[in-house]
């Protein structure tokens, strides 16, 4: 028996409950969720489900809600990037100088990250709220105008943004504080003896060796941002009318609320679709840094 199969045979033996499990919890959804999309299923009507082929993805590509709420998406996605992933490392550099009391400012910190989605947006529509809420309450004090965060498209693309950012910022901190501990301390004082500035520490020495950690954030964030639902739904419901709906969102507002089974399995694959590039880019991309 060659030396290979002797190795691999153990890991397979005790990975065996796990592949099973992830096939019962992943795979088959998967398979089952793209083969409900080739047919004509709808929770409204009690005829048998018919097969209609590739009609569902027709109809979902000509659908103007669906590039409606892919735009949305992407403005959601990009800005909350944007913010996220450089206060995110901010964070992380402070951290990682072990000043004195990061270890309780870190805690504090990664607090917004432990609260559920839902009670987090909940929390958040009482703080937006134009007459009650507190955001308000505090620029009326400064002269400003009442804003009406979550009854127009801009702010309450913002608003979701904002949310969406004050839990996942932590996530992003973490991830970035365990990628800086893993760069060996000799690279910077050997940057100091050659008289290296901390700016030119930054740019050669400390983001390029957290580049992988970062492309794992970016693909992450992207992943999230795809499949926003919990705070969205709890802050706005993808109002008024479809002005703050992601693409996640109308599968959802398509299958349970129109009642439209297959069509939102089409576009559940096509999130999935869309989704699996970002994976294989990030391989590539980090086979190439290394």
């Amino acid at each position: 028996m060659p030396k290979r199969m002797k190795l691999t045979r153990p890991i397979g033996q005790f990975t065996f409950g796990a592949w099973a499990l992830l096939s019962l919890t992943v795979l088959i959804p998967i398979f089952y969720g793209i083969y409900i999309s080739f047919l004509d299923i709808k929770l409204s009507s009690f005829l048998p489900p018919q097969f209609v082929g590739l009609d569902n993805y027709v109809a979902a590509f000509k659908a103007p809600e669906t590039w409606a709420t892919l735009k949305i998406t992407l403005a959601m996605m990009i800005l909350g990037m944007l913010v996220q992933i450089p206060l995110g490392m901010a964070l992380a550099l402070v951290l990682h100088r072990n000043l004195k009391g990061s270890k309780v400012f870190s805690s504090i910190l990664i607090t917004p990250m432990l609260l559920t989605p839902v009670a987090v947006g909940l929390t958040f529509r009482f703080m937006f709220d134009t007459d009650l809420g507190i955001i308000n309450w505090v620029l009326e004090s400064f002269g400003i105008d009442k804003i009406n965060w979550l009854g127009q498209q801009t702010t309450g693309i913002l608003a979701v943004v904002l949310v969406d950012s004050w839990q996942s910022v932590p996530f992003v901190m973490l991830l970035l504080v365990a990628a800086l501990g893993s760069i060996s301390p000799q690279l910077y004082e050997a940057a100091s003896i050659d008289g290296a500035t901390s700016r030119q520490t930054f740019w050669k020495i400390t983001l390029p060796l957290i580049t992988p950690t970062l492309l794992v954030v970016v693909m992450i964030k992207i992943m999230d941002f795809l499949k926003l639902f919990d705070t969205l739904f709890m802050l706005t419901r993808g109002g008024p009318g479809n002005e703050t709906t992601t693409l996640g969102l109308w599968t959802y507002k398509t299958g349970f609320i129109f009642l439209e089974f297959s069509r939102a399995a089409a576009l559940g694959v096509l999130i999935m679709i869309i989704s699996a590039p970002v994976y294989f880019l990030w391989r590539r991309s980090t086979k190439e840094i290394k």
